[in-house]
């Protein structure tokens, strides 16, 4: 009997609960529990959970919130805490706390759901619609999205969350426990569960829930709460609050007030840019050349689209949770040029593994399987074979992208780094010309140069391969003037945008930096023949070179170099502009001490050491 792989049939997909509407309020069937009081849902909200917590008192009373949650529902507690946000700055004389804003759903609610649960709140009605129309896409793992001018900052874990729960790394200050009842629902409330939340819960931390059942008492009170008991919400005789035990730390040590270096002006180095000054810090990107994005990351057109995994082990994840927030920012700053990326069966090898992902459930808007017919139709144009189509796919324009998340940084260009001085409490940076700048922190961002600064810097361990990848500019073809779609299949095909396609990449072992012939016609043959016969003479190509950073398992480095304040953001290979506005993100978030919620076992295989540290990646 033929050996059937572990791989075979899995099930990637998120479960979806069963509906109805009944006096007005949204059920879970299977549950036979409400998805928030029949009462008044949203006064429930501010009694249980922002009261719970004493919120508004301690909104102003620091510069920074972790509020955790498990159980997003139809969030309709994070519109409160939107909503009570944007009040406190319209009232208030100083500004509220920054809030990150983490929770957990195993089964998220669609758009269409979860808007019309909101229609009740008027109150509510312009938070619904920003957060509706922010949602992520429903596939397991994180997703970032920002509100309130990037202050109340959203992280959701799609999952179970006793297993996510597990494998995460924050410090929350607040809680909202608000999972179906613990009758109904018990896996989210037994005492693993309450260790974990207890784990992540800073001392002097607290906690609000609805329920008053002796067992989560008795679970919290054993996981290190001091609980207590309130008057619970309508018919609610009672409801549970509590502390955990120990001194509170401050919340505001985010060492906001220092200036970070970002050697690198590509899309790595505006991306940790955005995520610092998102954060109340002072980014400043120092880069040799005149411009931003003058590397791999001004290519006219480029792709965002996820590398899958069949057994979709943690790079995979990552490459899931890094194109669900890549896609959303593009689109926010305007840089998308085509929403979706169909990836061919093309060459055999793609086609052999893309057979593999069709005998698995995968989530519909991360990989929907397409026969040449389908594929024809989302691409506009007849195409010559099915493969696989990537609806949070975009093709963008990356200089575009990347200005857009610099804009908040101060700008050094045509700073030639020649040697870093590391001082007593910073970092001197001279250029060849002479000039000198100084930080209290520096970021290494610098793509095809990470080498180089690594070794001004007596870095040793992080490896680091240079190639050079050539883009072919293709003179417009009248046979693709409807391709509506980025189209993969090894190499990368996009519709004409002022007059060219884009065409490519080559890959170079030798990083030479000069412009091929041969590059040209090698992206012309990658191409399937039935597209290949449609191209002109590659004769009459323009093309841009630009080299590559890759690690020797092709997996970004991202972490901290030294106790001195010295970071690292790299090795993105020919996937930067997917996997850098997320792992930008993070690094800021790690760098000001504040909630960084991805998964730590893939933070600690991204870790830059790891070569040393350990041996394998899975």
């Amino acid at each position: 009997m033929a050996h059937t792989p572990h791989h075979h049939e899995q099930n990637f997909c998120l479960e979806t609960a069963p509906l109805s509407v009944r006096d007005g309020v949204l059920r879970a069937d299977d549950f036979d529990d409400l998805y928030f009081s029949a009462e008044d849902g949203l006064a429930e909200t501010y009694h249980v959970f922002i009261d719970g917590n004493n919120l508004i008192e301690r909104l102003a009373a620091t510069s920074h919130l972790t509020i955790a949650e498990t159980g997003f529902g139809t969030g309709l507690n994070f519109l409160a805490v939107m909503a009570l946000y944007r009040q406190c700055q319209e009232e208030w004389t100083t500004a509220p706390a920054q809030i990150d804003y983490i929770s957990f759903e195993s089964r998220p609610l669609n758009r269409g759901v979860m808007r019309e649960a909101h229609r009740q709140f008027a109150a509510l009605d312009s938070v619904s619609i920003e957060l509706c129309s922010n949602l992520p896409p429903r596939w397991p793992g994180l997703h970032r999205r920002n509100f309130c001018n990037g202050n109340v900052r959203l992280h959701l874990v799609y999952g179970d969350a006793g297993q996510c729960l597990a494998e995460a790394d924050f410090t929350a200050d607040v809680w909202f426990l608000d999972g179906f009842s613990p009758a109904k629902n018990p896996a989210l409330w037994d005492q693993s569960v309450m260790q974990q939340i207890a784990r992540l819960t800073q001392a002097g931390g607290s906690f609000a829930t609805f329920t008053a059942a002796r067992h989560v008492r008795d679970s919290l009170a054993s996981a290190g709460f001091d609980v207590s008991k309130r008057p619970g919400f309508g018919r609610k005789r009672e409801m549970l609050v509590g502390l955990k035990a120990g001194k509170r730390r401050s919340s505001t040590g985010n060492h906001a007030g220092l200036k970070t270096g970002i050697i690198g002006g590509g899309i790595a180095g505006a991306s940790v840019a955005a995520g610092l000054a998102m954060r109340g810090g002072f980014p400043h990107i120092i880069d040799a050349k005149p411009t931003l994005a003058g590397g791999a990351s001004g290519n006219r057109l480029a792709l965002q689209s996820p590398r899958l995994a069949v057994d979709h082990n943690h790079f995979s994840q990552l490459s899931a949770d890094c194109l669900s927030y890549a896609a959303w920012y593009s689109d926010l700053c305007e840089a998308s040029v085509q929403k979706g990326v169909i990836s061919l069966d093309w060459p055999e090898r793609e086609a052999i593994r893309q057979e593999k992902f069709r005998g698995q459930l995968w989530p519909d808007d991360l990989m929907t399987p397409v026969d040449r017919v389908q594929s024809s139709i989302c691409a506009g144009i007849e195409m010559p074979l099915g493969g696989m189509y990537h609806k949070w796919g975009r093709v963008i324009e990356p200089a575009a992208f990347t200005r857009a998340l610099a804009a908040p940084a101060e700008l050094h260009l045509g700073f030639d780094v020649t040697s870093v001085t590391r001082t007593s409490d910073g970092y001197l940076l001279f250029s060849k010309d002479g000039d000198s700048l100084y930080f209290d922190r520096l970021v290494i961002t610098a793509g095809a140069s990470l080498e180089t600064v690594n070794q001004l810097l007596g870095i040793d361990g992080v490896s680091i391969d240079i190639t050079s990848g050539q883009v072919s500019q293709v003179p417009s073809v009248a046979g693709l003037a409807n391709l509506a779609t980025g189209v993969s299949f090894g190499g990368y095909l996009t519709a004409s945008h002022n007059g060219f396609h884009e065409l490519g990449a080559s890959f170079d072992r030798t990083a030479s930096r000069h412009i091929s012939g041969h590059a040209n016609i090698e992206n012309r043959d990658r191409l399937p023949p039935e597209l290949a016969s449609m191209m002109p003479d590659p004769a009459d190509y323009e093309a841009r070179v630009s080299l590559r950073a890759s690690a020797p398992d092709r997996v970004p480095v991202i972490g901290c170099l030294s106790e001195g304040g010295l970071y690292v953001l790299g090795a993105l290979g020919a996937r930067g502009l997917t996997f850098a506005p997320l792992l930008g993100d993070l690094l800021a978030a790690h760098i000001m001490a504040l909630p960084m919620v991805l998964d730590r076992r893939i933070w600690q295989a991204l870790d830059p050491f790891r070569f040393r540290l350990r041996k394998g990646w899975r």
